[in-house]
């Protein structure tokens, strides 16, 4: 299985500590957030990682290369503008292949087992989702009977920013710059094809310096 991290983003939230640096550089820990994903996908038997690249994208091919000397193959792909998070995968489509692979966004945390990820016959994709936090209070869709919909059926929830995807999702070769859920996930749950469930572990979504410093007590308390 293949993994991609999503990793093109601006990280203005973080200003002025992403102003020359990509948010998943950040050190949480002590050591990068970006290692501390590659070395946990590594555990799990992941050796193929995909990453898109655009706000001092350098920077993050310069830390991990090849991935030779981590045990596996990272490729990269650069933007040569914001895609968002559905054009960033379709732009990718021909690296990513035909088998179903694990998405997780670049500036995630999460001590979720990535081993109990998987996907239902007939189903595309499998979203890992979590009950809404303050900055979210209405959600981004709902979950009824281990379906996601956008229906209000079931319950409220927000998505993690880790799930597993099948490629066929993108097989109409759409381009540019589009969101992952609007174009791509919204309509295959129409179609009952995506499923989800909710964590109730630990995960922290960057998106401050209150964030930041919450993860690096934890991950050095542990």
């Amino acid at each position: 299985m293949k993994a991609f991290l999503l990793a093109a983003g601006l990280g203005t939230r973080l200003l002025p500590h992403t102003a020359n640096k990509p948010k998943c550089l950040i050190e949480v820990g002590g050591k990068p957030l970006l290692l501390w994903h590659v070395e946990r996908l590594k555990s799990f038997g992941i050796k193929h990682l995909l990453i898109n690249l655009f706000h001092e994208g350098q920077q993050i091919e310069d830390f991990l290369g090849d991935g030779s000397e981590l045990g596996m193959t990272i490729e990269y792909i650069y933007e040569k503008k914001l895609l968002g998070t559905g054009g960033g995968l379709g732009n990718a489509r021909s690296l990513i292949g035909d088998e179903p692979f694990m998405l997780i966004s670049g500036d995630v945390w999460t001590d979720f087992e990535l081993s109990g990820l998987s996907l239902e016959i007939e189903s595309l994709a499998h979203l890992v989702l979590l009950e809404n936090p303050k900055h979210n209070p209405h959600g981004d869709m709902f979950l009824d009977n281990g379906r996601v919909n956008s229906s209000k059926k079931g319950k409220s929830l927000t998505f993690s920013g880790l799930a597993l995807i099948d490629p066929k999702l993108f097989n109409e070769g759409k381009k540019g710059e589009y969101d992952l859920w609007n174009e791509i996930l919204l309509p295959a749950s129409q179609k009952g094809l995506v499923t989800g469930e909710i964590y109730k572990g630990f995960l922290v979504n960057i998106n401050t310096i209150e964030d930041v410093e919450k993860l690096d007590a934890y991950l050095s308390e542990g």
